[in-house]
């Protein structure tokens, strides 16, 4: 099992994690730490408990607005996916539309041409 080191709020955590995902646990590591900066700054003296279940509510706030964001523009993909689906659906009727008018055309120019050949007839 690999370890990494994370300094949050000037302290710090050894951390296990499994094998290539160092960077990765670096890396939100440094996002908690910028997070509890951020808060240890404008709250002040804080508890490291309370600070950690300020960082926590502030995450999961974040995390709850990006899942309404997300839920959101998923609404708004399957309405265009809608409008797609319907585009779609409306060009093959009028695909089917143009190939009926055109075997209508192309048997109405038989049928003139065979009373034209019967109106030349002496």
């Amino acid at each position: 099992m690999a370890h990494v080191t994370l300094t949050i709020n000037g302290r710090d955590y050894r951390i296990a994690c499994g094998p290539g995902e160092e960077e990765h646990v670096t890396a939100l590591g440094t996002v908690l730490d910028a997070k509890a900066r951020a808060l240890a700054g404008r709250l002040g003296h804080v508890s490291e408990g309370l600070l950690m279940v300020m960082v926590g509510l502030t995450l999961a706030d974040e995390l709850a607005e990006t899942t309404r964001e997300r839920d959101r523009l998923r609404e708004r993909l399957d309405t265009v996916g809608q409008a797609a689906d319907q585009a779609e659906a409306q060009e093959r009727l009028r695909d089917d539309a143009e190939d009926r008018a055109a075997q209508v055309i192309e048997s109405m120019a038989r049928r003139i041409e065979g009373l034209a050949e019967r109106l030349e007839r002496p």
